[in-house]
């Protein structure tokens, strides 16, 4: 019962900032089509991030995939690991729209 409330007061202090991370990651990418370490490697040079870390961007991109605000809109080669790598970009309105009701449009098979 006691980790039970230590996870849900855990989840409640992280939430304002996982609000921030989803900004900052909107802000970084505006119009462009960029790699999870591109974005972090943007973040810490605007001093949004005090050191480079990948778990600051890849469940935030997650969840913003989720949510419909970014789409993962081709790969490519990640110039570090040499493997390919999901590349984000901003969710049109019309595609924002259609990923939101296709959960209500029946499927014929």
């Amino acid at each position: 019962m006691i980790t039970k409330e230590t996870r849900q007061l855990s989840f409640e202090d992280m939430k304002p900032k996982r609000i921030t991370r989803y900004r900052q990651i909107l802000e970084i990418i505006d119009d462009r089509e960029m790699t999870a370490r591109e974005i972090e490697t943007e973040m810490n040079r605007m001093g949004y991030s005090k050191y480079f870390d990948m778990n600051h961007v890849r469940p935030r991109l997650t969840e913003l995939v989720k949510y419909h605000e970014l789409i993962e809109c081709e790969m490519r080669e990640d110039y570090l690991t040499h493997k390919q790598v999901a590349v984000y970009r901003k969710t049109t309105e019309q595609e924002k729209m259609e990923l939101e009701n296709m959960n209500h449009v029946p499927m014929l098979d």
